[in-house]
């Protein structure tokens, strides 16, 4: 029963592989999704999009072939969370690093020291904001480059600085990153 409380993971497929199943979920659901290359790092190759007809670029950019799927690179594509936690009126991810010494048992230590990044931009949903990487995307090596960006004010919060923002915004009682 805890666990469930726990189980946020957005719907994922990873394509070209899933592409077929991919297709089938958005024509059945619709939304809007992320598209992240699993070869890339800061930020590269990230684009969200609401219509198939906005990732036919990308089919066509990554020479996708459905009878070559090898081809092309491989991305995750991943119903995109359009309602999350805010601090601010802006968007953050997690950083927390972990080291798994054992499977069998498992065994794994969680770095404490963790840190939370931060768009510059606030959060939006509007048609005309879903390419804008500083609303959607925290990578750094992206939000250095945002209009009026104050790299002196930071775009990144110690674990402890968010802890106290939740414990202080929602009661140490209620705040889920106190439960042991």
């Amino acid at each position: 029963a805890e666990a469930a409380a726990y189980s946020f993971f957005p719907l994922t497929f990873v394509v070209p592989s899933e592409y077929r199943m991919f297709v089938e979920e958005f024509k059945r659901s619709g939304g809007t999704w992320i598209m992240k290359p699993i070869g890339r790092c800061q930020g590269q190759g990230i684009f969200l999009f609401n219509k198939l007809s906005q990732i036919s670029d990308w089919r066509r950019d990554h020479t996708w072939k459905p009878e070559d799927e090898t081809a092309a690179e491989t991305y995750l594509a991943q119903r995109y969370v359009d309602m999350p936690y805010l601090i601010g009126g802006k968007k953050f991810d997690l950083r927390i690093y972990a080291l798994v010494t054992t499977y069998n048992p498992l065994r794994v230590y969680l770095y404490r020291s963790g840190f939370a990044r931060f768009t510059s931009s606030r959060f939006s949903m509007r048609k005309e904001d879903i390419t804008n990487t500083y609303v959607h995307l925290t990578n750094v090596a992206i939000q250095k480059h945002a209009p009026g960006v104050d790299r002196n004010k930071g775009m990144k919060w110690p674990i402890r600085s968010l802890r106290l923002y939740l414990n202080t915004r929602h009661g140490e009682l209620r705040c889920p990153c106190n439960h042991h």
